[in-house]
């Protein structure tokens, strides 16, 4: 399998594209419930139930960065691992924060994250 750099990635919110972004990951999880019972002989056992997603996204802090992903506001969020090859995990998102920072040295940046709802598809 070749190997693929982060330097064409790509985030839209709907169609919106996201200008300045530096960076993206998704967490996608399993809940467990443990079953453990007498038979088990003292080792532990777990089935997974539900699955979720959740991840973030930062990069520099452009004019319009309030409304291009809006705390609170629910999209469908696509995120290319690179834009040469087109694959990219897509579904609906809810904007759950935005921290915007500046330093006197440094350019402003804003960071986000996101809850997944829904499934988190990959093509």
């Amino acid at each position: 399998m070749a190997e693929v750099t982060g330097k064409n990635a790509r985030i839209y919110m709907g169609k919106t594209r996201l200008s300045g972004m530096r960076d993206w990951t998704i967490d996608y999880t399993a809940d467990t419930v443990e079953t453990t019972d007498f038979d088990d002989a003292g080792v532990k056992q777990y089935l997974a139930t539900l699955t979720g997603w959740t991840g973030t996204f930062s990069g520099f802090g452009h004019p319009g960065w309030e409304t291009a992903a809006a705390v609170g506001s629910q999209y469908l969020g696509s995120f290319f691992v690179s834009a040469s090859t087109g694959s990219a995990y897509t579904g609906s998102v809810i904007i759950t924060g935005a921290s915007p920072s500046v330093a006197v040295d440094g350019a402003a940046m804003v960071s986000y994250t996101f809850q997944g709802t829904g499934a988190l598809n990959f093509a």
